[in-house]
């Protein structure tokens, strides 16, 4: 693939790159198909993730177990959007089911997902938790979290001896895994090397990538603020934007945040590549190596990572 002025150069004279990730939790037909009318409307495809099983814990949103919610995920694969993984549901399930989720979601979307993100709470998560960071943001992870909740999560899908095991079966169909989220809308500043193999993490993982922080309506104003597009457009820029449009981009009625669709009208009318989120990963895999780029370029990661959560947390409080 061309690069110009080490960044890359997008099909089609494109200025910049831009994919969204739209997390499962709480997600149902009436509170997400309204937004993805509006993403077709404007040419925008984008990568929709998906539980297979209906909720256990504590979110709640609807599964490829339910026949409505099945025929529109097949309506959004025919119009061109990728379908992910965001655990095969929300709470506990044992290798047995997860194997079987795989199956199912394989079946209905036609192919093994490409891309997954691990839904927070599940002890199936792979290489989560404090796993996710380097030392010693791992050690003060895991210290600030038993402050907090005076106990501390451990996720169980790397692990061979634990019931939850279902690292094998990651590492064989599981291309991309995300990780970190960042403030800014150019994910690519913030993680240049994205997507890379991690060593320690190798046994039942392929590549990892991080993304932008549009994790609700607030967060994805401000993300796509019209400043924020000229600053990608003007860089080159490549923009995977992390958010859950089940939290408060629709109304009870039905209709979509009037910020969010004139914003994404200005994005649409701006020459980028909106494609899904794997099809994006895969172009930037060929165009640099997808070798583990060291310690230190991960710790930097993690040490950018907490300067967001802090910023995030004094504006947004969450």
């Amino acid at each position: 693939m061309a690069t110009e002025g080490g960044r890359p150069a997008f099909p089609g004279g494109a200025r910049f790159a831009f994919s969204i990730f739209d997390d499962a939790d709480d997600a149902t037909v009436a509170n997400s198909a309204p937004v993805y009318r509006l993403l077709a409307e404007h040419r925008i495809r984008t990568t929709k993730s998906v539980w297979v099983y209906p909720p256990r814990g504590l979110s709640t949103g609807e599964s490829l177990l339910d026949p409505s919610y099945r025929a529109w995920i097949e309506q959004l694969i025919a119009e061109g959007f990728e379908i992910g993984l965001h655990n095969v549901g929300d709470g506990s399930f044992d290798r047995r089911e997860i194997l079987a989720g795989l199956d199912i979601f394989r079946e209905v979307v036609g192919n093994d997902p490409r891309v997954h993100a691990n839904h927070v709470s599940n002890p199936d998560c792979i290489y989560w938790w404090d796993r996710r960071f380097e030392w010693p943001v791992s050690l003060a992870y895991r210290i600030a979290y038993r402050l907090i909740h005076g106990r501390l999560r451990r996720q169980r899908g790397e692990d061979p001896t634990s019931p939850h095991f279902w690292g094998d079966a990651c590492k064989d169909r599981v291309r991309y895994i995300r990780n970190l989220t960042f403030n800014d809308i150019d994910t690519l500043r913030r993680d240049p090397r994205m997507p890379y193999r991690v060593r320690s993490k190798a046994s039942y993982s392929n590549l990892w990538f991080s993304s932008s922080d549009g994790q609700k309506i607030a967060e994805m104003r401000d993300l796509l603020a019209p400043a924020n597009l000229d600053a990608l457009e003007a860089r080159g820029g490549v923009s995977i934007v992390y958010t859950h449009f089940a939290a408060g981009f629709v109304d009870d009625s039905g209709v979509v945040d009037p910020v969010f669709r004139e914003r994404i009208a200005d994005l649409a009318s701006r020459r980028g590549w909106f494609v899904p989120v794997g099809t994006l990963l895969d172009y930037l895999a060929e165009s640099r190596p997808t070798d583990d780029p060291g310690y230190r370029y991960r710790l930097a990661r993690n040490g950018r990572w907490i300067v967001d959560r802090v910023v995030k947390w004094r504006r947004y409080r969450h």
